[in-house]
């Protein structure tokens, strides 16, 4: 049923529970676990620099992600995930609209990302990655709230 899954990180409990759920059904169905993280730059005013093209991770992002990224990855090895990766993708837009791109650029039968459960007036202003991945992705979406 689901051949590759992509799973979100970014070092925060609910990312943690996604990869813990994305590394479970990647198991049971036997599937492909791409490990991600996205980064994209601070929003630029009118004044500041334009980002370089194409969009690279900024040297103290990679050094802080890597590590993170090879601890996951070992430990869904470790689990019996049978084929795993893990990748940094900058992008010049969004968090979710590269996370989107991005599964399906590698052509993901599902997708498992965190919610933060932020409400409110904060939601209305920051917005909501697993919100906008939930509207976009061409494949399965599964948001846990743990």
């Amino acid at each position: 049923m689901y051949r590759t899954i992509m799973v979100g990180v970014d070092g925060s409990k609910p990312a943690e529970a996604a990869f813990e759920t994305a590394m479970d059904m990647a198991k049971r169905f036997d599937a492909r676990l791409l490990i991600v993280t996205v980064y994209a730059p601070p929003a630029i005013g009118l004044l500041g620099d334009i980002p370089p093209y194409p969009p690279t991770v900024p040297k103290e992002v990679a050094e802080k992600m890597e590590p993170l990224l090879k601890k996951y990855e070992e430990r869904a090895k470790n689990e019996g995930v049978k084929v795993v990766e893990s990748k940094i993708v900058p992008v010049w837009n969004t968090v979710g609209a590269g996370f989107v791109a991005e599964a399906e650029k590698q052509g993901c039968a599902l997708t498992v990302i965190g919610s933060r459960g932020i409400t409110g007036i904060k939601r209305t202003l920051l917005g909501s990655v697993a919100e906008y991945v939930s509207k976009n992705a061409h494949c399965d979406v599964l948001i846990t709230r743990r």
